[in-house]
């Protein structure tokens, strides 16, 4: 079963996808801020993360980047799920190491289809 880590705060986002995750087998953990996701990450080794640019304790990407900065979970894709739609937002995600950018409001077949392109490459 692929691990699927969620960094976000906000519980309207959480819940539905979380479930929607849930009801595709995937196993699901949540983190709610940064400190938490980065540490939740290293325990849990998720096979990819979905994560939010604005967050309690510490910024997406300051967790990106303190994420690809270990040996363990520096190869594990990273997804950011963001509101910013400015392209310099999106271009320092990409810079910081994130692998894809989906703009909220998304649906949850945006994040499938790119959960199942990373897991297919496998």
């Amino acid at each position: 079963m692929k691990k699927v880590l969620i960094i976000e705060d906000e519980k309207n986002i959480v819940l539905p996808l979380k479930m929607f995750l849930m009801k595709k087998e995937y196993d699901v953990r949540v983190s709610r801020d940064g400190i938490e996701g980065i540490k939740l990450a290293q325990e849990y080794m998720p096979d990819i993360i979905l994560l939010d640019i604005l967050l309690p304790k510490m910024n997406g990407y300051l967790v990106c980047e303190a994420l690809k900065e270990e040996m363990d979970t520096k190869n594990i894709p990273v997804i950011f799920i963001s509101a910013k739609t400015q392209e310099k937002d999106i271009k320092k995600a990409f810079e910081v190491g994130g692998q894809e950018y989906i703009i909220k409001p998304f649906v949850h077949e945006d994040i499938e289809k790119v959960l199942k392109k990373y897991f297919e490459e496998e």
